[in-house]
């Protein structure tokens, strides 16, 4: 896990298992929704992005494009860039992912609690995200990512597909995951981290198990 101070942007995953959320997005959370699929659209070309991205660092200090975000020491610097960039031209398209009210809202739950404790992680009173979505009435099938400090859609998804620090490359391979068909963000504002993003993916809507796989007959014996 990334150890977290004033000057680092951090990021968490947990695999299956804002403020209170409007049914439409923010103009932010849709650019989140929209820089995902940009990516999952092409990987191997998304490649050209973070190589710009690559540009910004000096040593390991990413120097910020945007006068409302703070410069941020990585632990890693150009070396998981360059890891990413290595690994993403590899992988071939995914699907598209489609707004999911209801993971969207699950994602503000968690939103709405961390802004106010300054809290970081997965964990909402002890319930993580399959239990926030039962509770909206939905499944635990999610998997769920969260960002800490970035104040533009493409920070945020930059952020993930580099993975500074994480040594799995867990959230890298969340966005990845060919599985996944919906998605809900919520996004925030954070006591200790200025900003805050949780993203909800999963195979269906509400987070309920995918449906078996269809089977093709067998022939009859001729």
């Amino acid at each position: 896990m990334t150890t977290f101070s004033r000057w680092t942007a951090a990021a968490l995953v947990l695999g299956l298992g804002a403020v209170a959320a409007n049914a439409a997005p923010s103009r932010f959370e849709a650019g989140v929704l929209a820089e995902l699929n940009r990516f999952r659209g092409d990987p191997a070309g998304y490649t050209a992005v973070l190589r710009d991205y690559r540009d910004r660092f000096d040593g390991r200090l990413l120097i910020s494009d945007d006068d409302s975000e703070i410069d941020i020491m990585t632990n890693e610097g150009v070396a998981a860039v360059d890891e990413a960039i290595r690994d993403l031209r590899r992988e071939g398209p995914r699907s598209r992912l489609q707004q999911s009210e209801l993971l969207a809202r699950a994602a503000a739950d968690h939103v709405a609690v961390q802004s106010r404790s300054g809290a970081v992680g997965h964990y909402t009173r002890g319930n993580g995200p399959g239990e926030r979505m039962k509770a909206r009435g939905g499944g635990p099938y999610v998997n769920e990512v969260i960002t800490y400090g970035h104040h533009s859609p493409a920070g945020v998804v930059h952020q993930l597909l580099i993975d500074d620090g994480v040594p799995d490359r867990g959230h890298r391979h969340s966005l990845l995951r060919p599985e996944h068909r919906y998605a809900g963000v919520a996004c925030g504002p954070h006591r200790v981290h200025r900003t805050m993003c949780v993203t909800l993916m999963s195979q269906t809507p509400d987070g309920s198990p995918p449906p078996p796989p269809k089977r093709t007959p067998a022939l009859p014996p001729r």
